[in-house]
């Protein structure tokens, strides 16, 4: 849910096909001890020069169904709606919410784009809240969907319990699925967020004892939960990676897929990509600030589709960015998130085919405190008031032509 630890390690890049390499990166994990470095601001360079990567194409109706050059591979636009974001930090002030100003400005940004997809919020942290969505929760949901936007649903892993509770939160993922899933506006569910980051648990789940085997049970569980309800066709269930480098990474993916097996990758319909490149990550190359968060975003893209996704057998998974932001504030204007916004999304347009991204998420619509010092609390599109900053309308501008 925004900002977390962990970005930086130097890795050398290497693809491991074999179940051998991926036993091996399995044990040098267990052995080193390898755990995700502390943030540092800025993102990372790459390049797209590798040959075009024939994918999936986002088809709820048809999962995996492979697509010729020819085809036109329109993105599913979207973004999370609040205000209020994960810190790596203190969490500053919050601002209350207009819904009515709130829903106005979803409205502008969408036009006449279908789909549209808001990404929201609901979290496990004890065995009762399995019971019934919270009402909050559930009022936006039904809004939302009433006014024809879609809805993906993250679930995440935050349990009160010190040793874990991964029974609890696949018995709340079944719930959620059986409450919400007969709403045709819900269209992908998200079971935890960032588990491979560890050390920030006001954004990241991998900071809470058991998160890997919750997000393998849990994304399991929603898939079986959808086949029985008869929604396995309509309700796509994913999982998010926070982009980040180095030999924890690909032990992490390589665990899920020992742990998981052939059933979790069944399971699994798209993988998200969480990248904010200018805020959190490796150093952005010198020169054009343009150039180099679009170089970033394909280093990411391809990190995940190239190097990461075959360890877990996910290889045929749909990529969604399913979190992206520049926040603003000192040393951040707005004129330079308007860049940075217009940079990330065309290089994700540009990559669709190649990489196999079918879905697109900015974070977030607004601040969550405009006169905060602290950059955490202005990942905005609009100021606290919702009057929009520049970049408002460009990505109104990137979802007419793009959707």
């Amino acid at each position: 849910m925004r900002s977390r630890g962990s970005r930086g390690m130097r890795r050398r890049e290497r693809r491991l096909g074999s179940r051998t390499a991926v036993a091996l990166a399995v044990v040098a994990a267990a052995t080193t001890g390898l755990t995700a470095e502390a943030p540092t601001l800025a993102g990372a360079s790459g390049d797209a020069s590798r040959p075009a990567l024939r994918k999936p194409v986002h088809d709820p109706a048809r999962k995996h169904r492979r697509v010729r050059a020819a085809d036109v591979l329109p993105l599913a636009m979207g973004i999370y709606p609040g205000g209020g974001a994960g810190t790596v930090g203190p969490a500053g002030a919050l601002r209350p919410e207009d819904p009515a100003l709130r829903l106005a400005a979803l409205r502008t940004l969408r036009g006449g784009a279908r789909p549209f997809v808001l990404h929201l919020y609901d979290s496990y942290v004890r065995a009762a809240d399995a019971d019934a969505v919270p009402a909050e929760l559930a009022a936006q949901i039904a809004e939302y969907t009433a006014e024809g936007f879609d809805v993906e649903l993250v679930l995440t892993y935050r349990p009160e319990r010190p040793g874990g509770d991964v029974g609890g939160f696949v018995r709340f993922v079944r719930a959620r699925v059986r409450q919400l899933g007969p709403n045709p506006g819900l269209s992908h569910l998200q079971v935890t967020n960032e588990v491979n980051v560890r050390n920030a648990p006001g954004a990241a789940d991998g900071a809470y004892r058991g998160a890997r085997r919750a997000l393998v049970s849990g994304v399991i569980a929603a898939h079986d939960e959808a086949a029985r309800a008869g929604l396995a066709r309509r309700l796509r269930v994913g999982f998010n990676w926070a982009y980040q480098r180095g030999r924890a990474e690909t032990a992490f993916f390589a665990g899920l897929g020992v742990r998981g097996g052939r059933r979790f990758a069944r399971a699994v319909d798209w993988v998200g990509l969480d990248a904010y490149p200018g805020t959190w990550g490796p150093a952005l190359a010198p020169g054009d600030p343009a150039a180099a968060v679009r170089a970033a975003t394909f280093a990411a893209l391809r990190t995940l589709r190239r190097d990461l996704l075959p360890l877990a057998r996910l290889g045929r998974a749909d990529l969604h960015v399913s979190e992206s932001g520049y926040p603003t504030g000192p040393g951040r204007s707005e004129a330079m998130q308007e860049t940075v916004l217009r940079a990330i999304v065309r290089a994700v347009a540009d990559a669709r085919e190649r990489y196999g991204v079918t879905d697109f998420r900015w974070f977030d619509l607004r601040d969550a405190h405009s006169a905060s010092a602290s950059f955490e609390s202005r990942y905005g599109l609009m100021r606290d008031d919702y009057a929009p900053k520049p970049a408002f309308e460009a990505y109104r501008q990137l979802i007419a032509s793009l959707s």
